[in-house]
């Protein structure tokens, strides 16, 4: 099925990033189990995925949004060891706080941007 309808895992790897990012989500820990096999299934996909939504942003706010995708995924290893997946959670934990922080106001630029994707 993976093969054959890849889209489906995207989808669902832009829904999970859209809740992180954008929606009140209580139990980032609960997200970010499956968040993260996602991104390892689907590397390519959320690389480009991460530069449509930075693409998004006005000039001033893409290194920094760049950054926090690049911090999301500092040292974090191919895998879905205890170890690995528990950094994981702490840096969502911090890209989290950090998009909230900086984007309330254009947060939704970026959503219908990425819900136009979601759609193409």
């Amino acid at each position: 099925v993976i093969n054959m309808r890849p889209e489906i895992l995207q989808q669902m790897l832009q829904m999970v990033l859209n809740i992180i990012m954008f929606e009140d989500c209580r139990n980032q820990w609960s997200m970010s189990r499956p968040l993260l096999g996602l991104i390892l299934l689907n590397e390519e996909y959320f690389k480009s995925l991460r530069d449509q939504i930075v693409a998004s942003q006005p000039l001033d706010k893409r290194g920094p949004m760049m950054g926090w995708f690049e911090a999301l995924m500092e040292g974090i290893e191919r895998n879905l060891a205890t170890k690995n997946k528990d950094r994981f959670t702490q840096n969502l934990s911090v890209f989290r706080r950090d998009i909230n922080e900086s984007i309330k106001g254009p947060a939704m630029n970026i959503v219908t941007s990425v819900n136009d994707m979601m759609t193409s």
